[in-house]
């Protein structure tokens, strides 16, 4: 019941530091969807989804200090007697990773844009012009990673999205410089990717705020 876009962005695409940034959007008809969906760090990006088991996103995350994405996320899904309930994809240095189960509830799909270091992945939707929306639109924006993102989702929503509705919507990204807008959460809304984005206008105008020393102090 949820549609996801991880993504590496290449420190020439960003304002955040040296390095590539990793980050995850993620929207669904359930609350609190950030709580469980989205994980990053400085090695890749996870979203785990459909019969979602958070223990694949916490330990896929952790596998990539030492493997590839592709090694870390099939690995563990051959060790999950209910892989085939699962949806799970992601993106390190590497490469991309997608999963969806045999079992998972139609429309169910992903797409995997490896050149760009992009996936997108979704389940229960209209149909599978919400992929496609969510990433050729990300592919073609440009910015900041969170307006890109949240952009994405908008095209998704727009496109026909999770067919019952969206209730709550994540945003987590990891960046070589983290702001407060890097982590938000809507949790429950009647309109929650609208609300994310204007969290976020209203964490960026905050946060734009700040002197490079309290954002470290803040962050270290």
């Amino acid at each position: 019941m949820t549609f996801s876009i991880c993504a590496r962005v290449p420190s020439s695409a960003h304002d955040v530091g040296d390095g590539a940034a990793y980050a995850v959007a993620v929207t669904t008809d359930a609350p609190a969807v950030g709580a469980f969906c989205p994980f990053v760090s400085s090695r890749g990006v996870v979203a785990t989804q459909a019969f979602v088991n958070v223990r694949l996103g916490r330990r896929g995350i952790a596998l990539l200090d030492d493997l590839a994405v592709e090694d870390a996320l099939s690995g563990l899904l051959a060790r999950d007697d209910h892989a085939e309930n699962r949806q799970l994809h992601g993106v390190d240095d590497d490469g991309v990773f997608g999963f969806t189960g045999a079992n998972t509830d139609p429309y169910s799909d992903h797409r995997l844009y490896e050149d760009a270091g992009v996936t997108v992945a979704g389940n229960i939707l209209t149909g599978e012009a919400t992929l496609t929306a969510a990433g050729e639109t990300f592919l073609e924006s440009e910015g900041r990673i969170g307006e890109r993102l949240l952009d994405a989702l908008a095209a998704g929503v727009e496109a026909g999205g999770d067919e019952r509705g969206h209730t709550s919507a994540a945003l987590l990204i990891w960046a070589p410089q983290t702001t407060p807008y890097h982590d938000l959460r809507v949790d429950e809304h009647e309109t929650p990717v609208a609300e994310l984005r204007r969290v976020r206008a209203a964490a960026v105008e905050a946060s734009d705020g700040f002197s490079e020393a309290s954002k470290h102090r803040i962050f270290d």
